[in-house]
């Protein structure tokens, strides 16, 4: 026996099951962290696959070569702030990028580099937010686009 998976529910279940009857009710298919991440990483499969990725990713690598969280691992992964669908689908409501469908994807103002356990934890956190997301067409906008240096 061990307990159910559900929030704050303390049930004894069946070694062999997750949730007890009343939680499996009310916890939505695809609940978990692997479910979202590979939701995006599937649906813009090609896009993190493209050159201009591959340009951007360097780019905020280059920016952000110690992880943004520890800031004391190398960057080993370049992670969307705010998750890649939720930018995407701002950008396209904001009418800034006509031409671009998935502008979003490629805000540097949204980018940072993180280490892989740093990235766990920011993926697991991003799974568990509730409430509005931060604008990041408005980010973007008002970021400086090239630090200058002489």
């Amino acid at each position: 026996m061990r307990l159910c998976s559900g929030a704050g529910c303390g049930r004894a279940v069946a070694d062999d099951v997750r949730y007890c009857d009343e939680c499996k009710q009310a916890t939505p298919e695809g609940d978990g962290i692997k479910a979202h991440s590979l939701a995006d990483r599937q649906r813009y499969a090609e896009l993190y696959t493209g050159a201009r990725w591959q340009r951007v990713r360097k780019q905020a690598i280059q920016r952000c070569p110690m992880c943004a969280r520890c800031q004391r691992a190398i960057s080993e992964i370049v992670d969307h702030e705010i998750p890649a669908g939720v930018v995407i689908i701002q950008a396209q409501q904001s009418g800034r990028y006509p031409t671009d469908r998935y502008a979003g994807f490629y805000f540097a103002s949204n980018l940072q580099g993180l280490c892989r356990p740093c990235h766990f934890i920011k993926t697991a956190e991003d799974k568990a937010h509730t409430g509005p997301w931060p604008d990041a067409v408005t980010r973007e906008v008002t970021e400086p686009k090239k630090a200058w240096t002489f």
